[in-house]
C-alpha cells in the first residue's frame, strides 16, 4: 500500500479522528463522504461499527480506501465512487462524517496536486457543503450524529440557518488553527488576502493562518 502526499491526511482529517476517538464508539451504520485516504473509515470500522460505507467522487481515494480497509482486515465495508448521497440512495446511518471542500475556488485557476474536486468549495466555499446539508437530514437516523468540518472562510451564521431550514442543529465541538499552503493562498479569488479579517484569516510574517470548527449536527427534535 503506497503512503504518498498526494492522500496524506490533513489536519481536518485529524480532528475528525479526535472528536470520534474521544467519544463512545458508533456501533451502528456509519458513513463517510470524501474517504480520500481511508483513515476514518478504517478507524470506524475497528471501532465497533456494524456497517460501514465510503463514498468519494475521486476513483484512486476509493481504491487508497479500499487497500486500508483490508490491511486492517475490514471485510465487510462498502467503498463508492460517485457524487455525494448518489451512491447510498436513501439508506439512513447513525453516524456521518464529512471534510467537504470549502476552499473559495474560481473556475481558472491552476490545477492542484489533485482533482479539484478535493478542495472547490466554489466561488464562495459552499457549494459542496450545501449540497450536503440538503441531503442530510434525509440520511440522517432519528437519534444519528454527523460530524463535519467547518472552514472559517464560510459564513457559519448561514449555515446554522440552513441547518435549521432542514430541522438540524449544530454544536461546535472543537476549533483549529492551520497554516495555508501557498497551493491554497495562490487559488484563492481576487482580493481575499487583503480583506483578511473579513475572511477569517491572520497573517504574521508571511505565512496565512485559517480557522475551522468541528461541528457535531443532530436533529433540533432529538437535542
Amino acid at each position: 500500500m503506497c503512503h504518498d502526499d498526494v492522500f496524506r491526511p490533513s489536519e481536518y482529517t485529524a480532528a475528525l479522528l479526535k472528536q470520534l476517538w474521544d467519544r463512545p464508539p458508533c456501533t451502528g451504520r456509519v458513513l463517510e463522504i470524501g474517504t480520500g485516504s481511508g483513515v476514518v473509515l478504517t478507524a470506524l470500522a475497528l471501532a465497533g461499527a456494524r456497517e460501514v460505507v465510503g463514498v468519494d467522487i475521486e476513483p484512486d481515494a476509493v481504491q487508497r480506501t479500499r487497500e486500508m480497509l483490508h490491511a486492517a482486515g475490514v471485510a465487510a465495508a462498502q467503498v463508492h465512487c460517485g457524487h455525494l448521497w448518489e451512491p447510498v440512495g436513501d439508506q439512513p446511518f447513525d453516524l456521518i462524517v464529512f471534510n467537504p471542500p470549502q476552499l473559495p475556488m474560481l473556475d481558472d485557476v491552476p490545477q492542484l496536486h489533485r482533482l479539484r474536486s478535493w478542495s472547490n468549495g466554489g466561488d464562495a466555499g459552499r457549494a459542496i457543503l450545501d449540497q450536503f446539508l440538503d441531503g442530510l437530514a434525509q440520511h440522517l437516523a432519528p437519534q444519528g450524529q454527523a460530524l463535519i468540518t467547518h472552514s472559517g472562510f464560510v459564513d457559519a451564521t448561514l449555515t446554522r440557518r440552513h441547518l435549521a431550514l432542514c430541522g438540524l442543529q449544530a454544536e461546535v465541538k472543537q476549533s483549529v488553527t492551520v497554516v495555508m499552503p501557498p497551493s491554497k493562498l495562490r487559488v484563492l479569488p481576487t482580493g481575499w488576502l487583503e480583506r483578511l479579517e473579513q475572511h477569517g484569516l491572520k497573517r504574521l510574517g508571511p505565512y496565512v493562518f485559517s480557522e475551522f470548527d468541528v461541528l457535531e449536527i443532530r436533529h433540533t427534535r432529538a437535542a
